[in-house]
């Protein structure tokens, strides 16, 4: 009997040491699958991101961007994703790509774009200043005149509907120089900050040195000629009368309508023009050559 009890207890032994032995190694599995300690959730995060980004690169590979819509130039597009949050987009074929950017309206600030775009479809994937991929637009369209589709996460985790409209095409323009006038589109934008920030402050003396004279502006309704600084700065208040005024102040300085007439700044029948001239004996420079205040 007591070699009998004497078996038995080792038996259990033998059986608790084999338990611990799985478990420990249960256990090396884990942290084997998952060197860094990173949760559970994150490495799913990571997979799925991963995952995301393999599936529409495929779906680049397959785009025939021979079939694409776009000819050469820019196409500037006005919708919202969600449908309730405003963007602007601006888009290039540039060789087998489409590259641009776009901006939320409430924030302004451009994000990069670069993808494909085949006869009915296009892909744009978003950067940010690092370089890092922040969503993908993958939309659907019959013609440019409209695309439609959805905005993804990176991760896959959210997604909303877009809708844009195009709003502008400036066809046969190079890449980079969509105002025509200058080497430099940034130096346009510049150039329209200065005189948002003139009107917005109501610095009449700054603005008066940005126009091109003789012009022709309406005073109280009427067409008046303004040959100077001193007329237009007698006259400015009946000039940026508040509607006009509200008009251009909120106008944005990005993705503008230009032709050979100029650069378009402002909105519908409010707006001002702006070209380069040469000042006697001056360099060339960005100036105000028109104001259709009405």
């Amino acid at each position: 009997m007591k070699k009998l009890i004497i078996s038995m207890v080792c038996f259990v032994m033998v059986l608790t040491g084999c338990s611990s032995t799985s478990k420990s190694e249960n256990d090396v599995s884990v942290q084997t699958n998952n060197p860094d300690g990173i949760n559970t959730s994150e490495n799913n995060q990571q997979s799925q991101s991963a995952s995301n980004s393999h599936t529409y690169s495929s779906l680049l590979r397959d785009i025939e961007t021979s079939q694409s819509k776009f000819e050469k130039g820019y196409y500037d597009y006005q919708g919202n994703i969600n449908n309730n949050i405003p963007v602007q987009m601006s888009i290039y074929p540039l060789g087998n790509d489409i590259v641009g950017s776009y901006f939320y309206e409430k924030q302004r600030k451009e994000i990069e774009l670069k993808g494909k775009a085949g006869e009915n479809i296009m892909i744009l994937f978003e950067y940010d200043d690092t370089g890092k991929n922040t969503g993908i637009f993958q939309g659907t369209m019959e013609t440019v005149d409209r695309i439609a589709g959805t905005w993804t996460s990176p991760d896959g985790k959210k997604s909303y509907p877009f809708a844009l409209a195009l709003k502008s095409i400036l066809p046969g323009v190079e890449y980079g120089k969509r105002y025509r006038v200058t080497e430099n589109d940034q130096e346009v934008e510049d150039f329209l900050n200065e005189i948002q920030g003139y009107i917005l402050s109501g610095n009449k003396a700054k603005l008066a040195e940005q126009i091109v004279y003789p012009i022709y502006v309406k005073v109280d309704g009427e067409v008046t000629k303004l040959q100077n600084n001193d007329d237009f700065i007698q006259n400015y208040d009946q000039i940026f009368y508040p509607e006009f005024k509200q008009v251009v102040s909120n106008a944005f300085t990005k993705y503008l309508f230009a032709n050979s007439q100029g650069i378009m700044f402002g909105e519908g029948m409010y707006n001002m023009w702006i070209n380069e001239v040469i000042p006697t004996g001056r360099k060339p420079q960005l100036m105000i050559s028109a104001i259709n205040n009405a």
